[in-house]
């Protein structure tokens, strides 16, 4: 066989091998693609109006608002991401479970028309385990594995618990973000937040963060806090505490 034959044919070959590849690669990259398109979304936006939301609304503009955070988490797909565009004030009476792993609260009026909508969380009275009276704070739980709440351009009222009986105690249950008591405890949690300025009142009783043995990842981003905030940043973080001694807490604050 001559030179010229056996070049004819690798290049042959060599064609037949290319164009083998090519096919092989578009079928490669439609199956990728296909694959991509079955994952589910799990990210939702949804406007929230506790004044003028009804939960019976969609919930998918700002005419159309729901009127719970609860509606709006229980709208969005399990382990997802909730966007809440918060309307107007929102006050917080009671527990409320976090059934996403991830929930934004973005104040957007804040920016369109320049009124900051404000969390409130409220003291509540209820029973402990033995049926004894007991004074808790109002706020998010967080259950899930991965659970974090991003706070945007909002404000934060923590009360005064004057008038109340019993009195609070200083400790994980009053907090407006706290994990669960003895069970479901995720490794972590985050809170994050942006442009938040929070008002304390000078009696207030608790912590921002409610810590029992998780692991607390805690950013503020051009927030304001007042003088007397060390110490009721993490219920288990007194203030003063040197932060390199911490093997639990994340933070980019210079002190808790």
């Amino acid at each position: 066989m001559s030179l010229e034959s056996d070049v004819g044919n690798l290049v042959t070959q060599t064609t037949a091998l290319i164009d083998y590849f090519k096919g092989q690669k578009t079928s490669i990259d439609n199956s990728v693609k296909a694959a991509i398109a079955a994952v589910p979304d799990t990210s939702r936006t949804w406007w929230v109006d506790p004044v003028a939301g009804l939960d019976t609304n969609d919930g998918k503009t700002a005419s159309t608002p729901f009127k719970t955070i609860v509606k709006a988490m229980a709208a969005t797909p399990n382990a997802g991401q909730c966007t809440v565009n918060l309307l107007n004030d929102l006050t917080m009476e009671v527990n409320t479970a976090l059934t996403v792993n991830y929930l934004v609260i973005y104040g957007v009026n804040a920016v369109t028309s320049g009124v900051t909508p404000k969390l409130k969380f409220k003291y509540y009275i209820t029973t402990d385990s033995a049926g004894a009276p007991s004074t808790q704070l109002a706020g998010f739980i967080y259950y899930s594995q991965a659970s974090n709440v991003e706070l945007r351009n909002v404000d934060i009222d923590l009360p005064s618990p004057a008038g109340l009986n019993p009195q609070p105690l200083t400790g994980r249950i009053c907090s407006p973000f706290k994990t669960n008591a003895v069970s479901l405890l995720p490794p972590a949690i985050g809170l994050t937040m942006q442009v938040v300025k929070v008002n304390k009142a000078a009696d207030f009783i608790g912590a921002l963060i409610g810590q029992g043995a998780t692991g607390v990842i805690f950013q503020a981003i051009s927030c304001t806090f007042p003088s007397d905030m060390p110490g009721k940043y993490i219920s288990t973080v007194p203030a003063g505490t040197d932060l390199k001694g911490l093997t639990n807490v994340m933070t980019n604050l210079a002190a808790l």
